[in-house]
C-alpha cells in the first residue's frame, strides 16, 4: 500500500511493541481506518526480546504498507527507550505515541489530529479522566491511586491536563526534539506531558478509553509507578534550562 498526495500536516504513527502479533495488526488497521490522508509514516519500535510471532507480523506488516518502517530497539528493556528511539527517526510534524496492545485507543488519533488542527498546540494527551473516557479492566487500587495522583500534581502544575500519566499523546516532533528526555522505562509516559507543561508548551486534551490487553502481559508493576512521582517532583522543581537540549 502507498500513501500519495500528503497534506500540509502530516504525522508520524510510533507503535512501542513487546511481542504483540494481533493486536498490533489491528491497532495499524484501526489507525489507518481513520486516516484523512494526514499519516506520513507508521514506526513500529520493537523489543529484540520480542517473540519469534511478533517479528513475523513485523514483517509482514513491512511488506504490505510501504510508509511502515521497523526499528528494533537499540537500548533494552524500557519503554522509554523505544519511544526516544521511535521520536529520534521520525519525520513527520507531529509523533502520535501508541502502544501495541489496544490499551491505546488507535481511534482516538484522529480526535488528537482535530483537536491540533483546532488549536495548533504543541501537544495533544489522551485522557481517560475526561467525559467520553474511561477505564475498562484497570486494577481498582491503581484506579484509586491513579486518581489521586491526578488531581495532587495537577495542583502543582497548575494544568487543567488531568491524566499527565498517560503515555498516549500526539507531540509536535520539533517540541520533541527541543527537550532532553530522561525517562527509560514508563516514567517516561508522564515526562512527556509534565515537560512540555512545564516549558509552557501549548497541550490540549482529548477523551481516549483504556481498555486492559488481550494479549501479553503488562512491564509496568505496581512499585515502578513511584518512579512517576519521583520524575515529577524532579521536573516540579528543575528549571527550564535543564530540561532542553
Amino acid at each position: 500500500m502507498n500513501k500519495t498526495d500528503q497534506p500540509g500536516f502530516n504525522l508520524t504513527i510510533l507503535v512501542t511493541v513487546f511481542s504483540e502479533t494481533a493486536s498490533l495488526r489491528e491497532t495499524i488497521q484501526r489507525v489507518l481506518k481513520r486516516d484523512r490522508n494526514y499519516i506520513k509514516e507508521i514506526i513500529l519500535s520493537v523489543s529484540p526480546r520480542s517473540s519469534e510471532a511478533c517479528f513475523e507480523i513485523c514483517h509482514q506488516l513491512d511488506k504490505e504498507y510501504d510508509f511502515l518502517k521497523i526499528h528494533i530497539q537499540k537500548n533494552n528493556p524500557g519503554a522509554g527507550w523505544a519511544i526516544r528511539e521511535g521520536m529520534e527517526l521520525a519525520t513527520g510534524d507531529y509523533i502520535a505515541i501508541l502502544s501495541a496492545d489496544l490499551e491505546t485507543e488507535p481511534e482516538a488519533v484522529d480526535r488528537m489530529v482535530n483537536k491540533i488542527e483546532e488549536t495548533g498546540c504543541d501537544l495533544v494527551v489522551g485522557n481517560r479522566w475526561l467525559k467520553g473516557g474511561g477505564f475498562q479492566n484497570y486494577d481498582l487500587k491503581k484506579l484509586v491511586l491513579n486518581w489521586g495522583f491526578q488531581k495532587i500534581f495537577k495542583i502543582l502544575y497548575l494544568t487543567s491536563i488531568g491524566d499527565l500519566t498517560y503515555g498516549f499523546k500526539t507531540i509536535k516532533n520539533e517540541v520533541a526534539r527541543k527537550i532532553r528526555w530522561e525517562g527509560t522505562l514508563h516514567e517516561h509516559f508522564i515526562e512527556t506531558t509534565i515537560k512540555p507543561l512545564k516549558l509552557g508548551y501549548k497541550v490540549e486534551q482529548v477523551p481516549t478509553v483504556w481498555i486492559g490487553r488481550h494479549e501479553g502481559e503488562s512491564k509496568n508493576t505496581f512499585f515502578r509507578n513511584f518512579r512517576y512521582v519521583k520524575l515529577a517532583l524532579a521536573v516540579l522543581f528543575a528549571t527550564k534550562a535543564k530540561l532542553i537540549n
